[in-house]
C-alpha cells in the first residue's frame, strides 16, 4: 500500500541529525546538478531576521518585476513553506512530486531533513529558473549544509546568544560560526555593529578577498515616505539589509517602489495580530535579542492599543527561559506558561514555580483567548508560534491578511 503524502513528510521530518560533512555535500551536489550555479543569489545567515530580510529581498525585488525562489527554515505550519517562489510557498503537489523524484537518493545516501530540503529546492530552482535564489541557513554558517552553494551575496544579521551548545557559548564564538558562508569575491552586507563581531567579520573578509559593507543606522535612515505605520521598528534593519544588498547589485529603487514593497511586507508568525479588539499579537520571538526586539517595539509611543496584558509564553529546553522572561516582565503583564506538543520544550513547572505564574494546556489556551477582554501576547517560540497560528486558522475560517493595517487579522 502505498505511503501518503503526509506519511512522506512525517518520514523526512525524522531524519534529524547532523549534516554531512561539506566536502561530501559538495561532491554529491556537483554531482548531482553538474555543479550548477545560481549566478544572482544571496545567502543569509545571522541569529535573528533572517526570515524577514528574505521576505523583504523578494517584496523589493518584485517591484522591479524579478522573480524569486527562497529556501527559509523552520516552517509555520507545513513543510511546504520551505520553499517559495515569488514569495509563495510551493504547493502540496509539487513538493511530493519533488521529493518522490529524489527520494531514492535521500535514502541511499541516508541524508538528512535539512539535506532533503535543500535539495529539492535546488532541484526546484534549477527547473524554474528564478532571476534570484534567497537561501537562509538552517544553522550557523561554515557547518552548514547551504554553504555548499556559490553566492555573489551575503547577508548577516545582528549576532545573538541563541544555538551556544552547537556555535559556541560567547557572542565571538557564534560571529566566527556566521563568517562561516564569507567566501572569495562576495560582497557581505552586515547588521551588525558590536565591535568585535565587526573585527571578526572584517578579518575573514580580508583573508577572503571579500568585501564588508555596514547598513545604515536605522535611526538616522530617512524612512518618511514609505514606511508603514504597522510595521514594527525592528523590521527597519531587516530591510535595510535587503536594500543594501540589492543596491550593491547595481539596483536602485524609488519611493513608490520601496512604499509598495513596505506595503505588501508580511511575515507570519512574526508581530502578527490575529485579532483586533481586544488585540492578540502573535510573535515567533524565541531568544533574547528576539524578546528584546519586541518588548522594546510594544514599549514604543502609539503601541498601547496592543500592549499586552497578559503573556502567553512557552519556550523550548535549550533557550535562555529566563532572560527572556525578564525582559517580558517590562511589560508589566501577566506572564502565563502554555504547553505544547514537542519533546523539545522546557520544563514549565519549573518555570512556573519559579516566577509564581499559572500554566495552561494548548487547548485550554485557546478558550482563554476566545473570552479574553484584554490585549493578549502570545511568544516564546517560532514552533509554538507555528502551532498557534495553524490551530487559530481552524478555528477562524474567516481569518485573513488585512494588508492596509501591515498584519493579519480577523475582521
Amino acid at each position: 500500500m502505498p505511503i501518503t503524502r503526509q506519511q512522506k513528510i512525517l518520514q523526512m521530518e525524522s531524519c534529524r541529525s547532523n549534516n554531512h560533512p561539506q566536502l561530501t555535500l559538495k561532491a554529491w551536489y556537483d554531482q548531482d546538478f553538474q555543479s550548477h550555479r545560481f549566478y544572482r543569489s544571496v545567502h543569509v545567515a545571522g541569529t535573528n531576521g533572517k526570515g524577514s530580510v528574505i521576505q523583504w529581498l523578494e517584496a523589493l525585488l518584485a517591484t522591479r518585476s524579478l522573480t524569486t525562489g527562497s529556501f527559509i527554515s523552520p516552517h509555520l505550519i507545513s513543510h511546504n513553506e520551505r520553499i517559495r517562489l515569488d514569495g509563495i510557498p510551493i504547493s502540496l503537489d509539487e513538493w511530493e512530486q519533488t521529493y518522490d523524484a529524489l527520494h531514492p537518493l535521500f535514502s541511499r545516501r541516508q541524508m538528512t531533513m535539512f539535506e532533503m530540503d535543500l535539495w529539492m529546492a535546488a532541484s526546484i530552482f534549477k527547473t524554474r529558473r528564478p532571476d534570484w535564489v534567497l537561501m537562509e541557513t538552517g544553522l550557523g554558517g561554515s557547518k552548514d549544509a547551504t554553504n555548499i552553494l556559490n553566492y555573489p551575496f551575503g547577508i548577516i544579521t545582528r549576532i545573538g546568544m541563541d544555538h551556544m551548545a552547537y556555535l559556541g557559548p560567547t557572542k565571538e564564538e557564534i560571529a566566527k560560526a556566521k563568517a562561516g558562508i564569507i567566501h572569495e569575491d562576495m560582497f557581505i552586507i552586515t547588521a551588525e555593529t558590536d565591535p568585535e563581531c565587526l573585527r571578526i567579520f572584517a578579518n575573514t573578509c580580508q583573508k577572503q578577498h571579500a568585501w564588508l559593507i555596514q547598513i545604515p543606522d536605522p535611526e538616522t535612515y530617512d524612512f518618511s515616505g514609505f514606511w508603514p505605520s504597522g510595521l514594527p521598528e525592528y523590521q527597519k534593519e531587516n530591510f535595510l539589509c535587503a536594500l543594501t544588498t540589492l543596491e550593491m547589485a547595481g539596483m536602485s529603487f524609488s519611493t513608490s517602489q520601496l512604499k509598495k514593497a513596505a506595503d505588501h511586507f508580511f511575515w507570519p508568525g512574526r508581530f502578527q495580530l490575529l485579532q483586533r479588539d481586544p488585540a492578540i499579537l502573535l510573535d515567533g520571538a524565541h531568544n533574547p535579542d528576539g524578546i528584546n526586539a519586541l518588548v522594546s517595539t510594544l514599549l514604543k509611543d502609539g503601541n498601547e492599543k496592543i500592549k499586552p496584558q497578559t503573556i502567553y509564553f512557552s519556550v523550548l529546553a535549550d533557550k535562555q527561559a529566563d532572560e527572556m522572561i525578564e525582559r517580558l516582565s517590562d511589560l508589566n503583564a501577566e506572564l502565563i506558561l502554555v504547553h505544547f506538543d514537542t519533546y523539545r520544550l522546557a520544563d514549565l513547572e519549573v518555570l512556573a514555580q519559579k516566577y509564581n505564574c499559572d500554566i495552561l494546556s494548548f487547548e485550554d489556551l485557546f478558550v482563554r483567548l476566545a473570552r479574553t477582554k484584554r490585549p493578549a501576547l502570545i511568544c516564546g517560540s517560532l514552533y509554538f508560534a507555528g502551532a498557534v497560528l495553524a490551530k487559530w486558522q481552524q478555528e477562524h475560517p474567516d481569518f485573513q491578511i488585512d494588508k492596509s493595517f501591515g498584519f493579519a487579522s480577523r475582521k
